[in-house]
């Protein structure tokens, strides 16, 4: 990991019903609002239209976040459970992230990975 600055990038791929979203480095509570906020804006023409969609996130960039966080991160999956996400693959490369995100994300279908093109397939199998 090159910066502990957290950066993110969201982006939907409406043909596939699929949002794909990158995280890196490690957030707080002023800035984790943002990046809710631009998730759900993606997500926002599949959730009006409550027709299930995927989710694919890749975390090879991600620091395991502090204690702070994690309320933010278990509201996020369950949100994205309520909102109609059928499926979400998170690409790993830290065990620790693979572990932290497991443990909020018991309200999802989740496979975890650590190669883009296998968290793909699975994603859309």
């Amino acid at each position: 990991m090159n910066s502990l600055s957290p950066t993110f990038s969201v982006t939907r791929e409406d043909h596939r019903r699929e949002v794909h979203y990158e995280l890196n480095g490690l957030f707080t509570q002023d800035n984790i609002p943002a990046l809710m906020k631009a998730l759900y804006k993606a997500s926002e023409p599949f959730i009006l239209e409550k027709v299930g969609f995927r989710v694919m996130g890749d975390l090879r960039e991600f620091s395991v976040q502090t204690k702070e966080i994690a309320p933010y991160m278990q509201a996020s999956q369950d949100a994205s459970a309520s909102f109609g996400v059928d499926k979400m693959a998170i690409i790993y490369s830290s065990m620790l992230v693979k572990q932290q995100f497991k443990r909020v994300s018991t309200a999802l279908d989740l496979g975890t990975f650590t190669d883009k093109s296998e968290a793909l397939a699975w994603l859309r199998s």
